[in-house]
Order: structure tokens, then C-alpha cells, then sequence
């Protein structure tokens, strides 16, 4: 594979890849990402990320060595295994935001792990988190945070519903209380018990404080059929 080294990534393609095509570009856009989660998390990693970029889902497996088909994933410590070719693009915020807020802490809660990366992706699919769960309160589909802290839970949902619902959730908690106070329950692996102790509240009470603040949003009609055809995809 070929080689591209920055300040604070190492990235691997094949030659002649799309990858390898966008290489500055891509280089480019993952620096201004990286430095913006280590200012919102007050932390900079000591190793260069890893990057390796794949043409299909099939060679993230065969690159990463278990032969499963992935679009993307972060590996501790430090390496990002994900496809890049002309439709499918997985870089940006979320892998990246994995691997630096592992080096503040990786709660066991994987909610928790999944709502700070996706509350630095912002969107899902081109749409942003909150106007998912005001779709999934309009239809009567939300799950509530507290259900999702159960890690049975949360996997048992698809990721369309609950990444954006943990992301959307994330940002709320960020903006209500401060960057501080969410570093603070972040660095702690009790979460149930660290959100009532950093937040003085029960995560019944957070969840509905969170669900009222998304209710006072209205949806757009045209938005509002794009996820509705989206959601019965899956």
C-alpha cells in the first residue's frame, strides 16, 4: 500500500485507488476535523492516527485481517479501517472521534461512545440528529435514553435510530450544561450513576427534559418525507 504522513495522521491506499486520487483532499479534511475534537475535548493525542482506506467493504475486512465486510470502524489504539471510493466515503468526524476521546476514556457504555461521535458527525444520512428524533416523536418510534443505555438495548435497534438519537442527546447535554461537566461524566464507566451524580438528575428526568426541548421544533414537510422513505429501508 502506499503511504501519505501528515502531522497527526499516517494514511495507507492502493495505488491508483480513488484514494489515492484525493489523498491531499483527504488529508486536508481529516486534519481540520481533528483539530477541532481535540479543542472540544481539551485533549491531543501523543500517537499519529492510522488511516487506512479501502476501495470496498470486502477489503476493510481482508485489510483489518477478520475478513468481515465493514464500511468503517476504529481499532484501539490508534487505526481507522474504512471505505473510500466514488459513492462511499466514510471520513469525517466519526471514527476520529472515537480514537481521540478514547485517550480521556472508553466507558463501557457503547450509547455514550456512539452519541459523542455522532453529536461531532451532526447528521445522519445529510440530516441532522434532532430532526430524526422529532420524526421518531412525531410516529411514536423514540426509545428512550434511559432504554438505550442498555447496551441489549441499543443493539438491538438499528443504528439509524439510535446513532442520531444518542447524537442529538449529546448535543443537548453539551449545550445545557457545558463542555466541562460532559468531560467530567464522560471520564466515568458507571454511567447511570454518573449522570445523576454530574447532573443532579435521574436519567428519567434528563431523557424527558431532552424529549421536551426536541418537541418545541417543528419538522419540515419535505424533510420529513425524506426520512420517512429512509426509515422504511431498513
Amino acid at each position: 500500500m502506499k503511504r501519505y504522513e501528515t502531522p497527526n495522521y499516517i494514511f495507507y491506499y492502493q495505488e491508483n485507488s480513488t484514494a489515492d486520487r484525493d489523498i491531499l483532499k483527504i488529508a486536508q479534511i481529516q486534519q481540520s476535523c481533528y483539530e477541532y475534537i481535540c479543542s472540544v475535548l481539551k485533549t491531543t493525542p501523543t500517537f499519529k492516527i492510522e488511516y487506512f482506506l479501502c476501495e470496498t467493504a470486502e477489503d476493510v475486512g481482508r485489510v483489518y485481517g477478520d475478513n468481515e465486510p465493514c464500511n468503517g470502524f476504529a481499532s484501539l489504539p490508534n487505526k481507522i479501517y474504512a471505505v473510500y471510493n466514488e459513492t462511499t466515503q466514510c471520513i469525517g468526524f466519526h471514527e476520529d472521534a472515537h480514537i481521540i476521546s478514547y485517550t480521556i476514556n472508553r466507558p463501557n457504555c457503547p450509547a455514550i461512545r456512539e452519541g459523542l461521535a455522532m453529536y461531532f458527525d451532526r447528521k445522519w444520512w445529510g440530516i441532522q440528529n434532532i430532526d430524526w428524533v422529532g420524526y421518531l416523536l412525531k410516529i411514536d418510534k423514540m426509545i428512550s435514553i434511559d432504554e438505550l443505555l442498555d447496551s441489549e438495548v441499543f443493539f438491538s435497534y438499528d443504528c439509524s435510530i439510535t446513532y442520531p438519537i444518542m447524537g442529538a442527546f449529546t448535543d443537548w447535554l453539551i449545550s445545557s450544561y457545558g463542555i466541562d461537566k460532559y468531560l467530567e461524566f464522560y471520564k466515568h464507566d458507571n454511567t447511570q450513576g454518573a449522570l445523576a451524580l454530574i447532573y443532579k438528575k435521574s436519567v428519567k428526568d434528563l431523557s424527558k427534559s431532552f424529549i421536551d426541548y426536541v418537541s418545541l421544533f417543528n419538522l419540515d414537510e419535505v424533510l420529513e418525507q425524506r426520512i420517512e422513505k429512509l426509515i422504511s429501508n431498513i
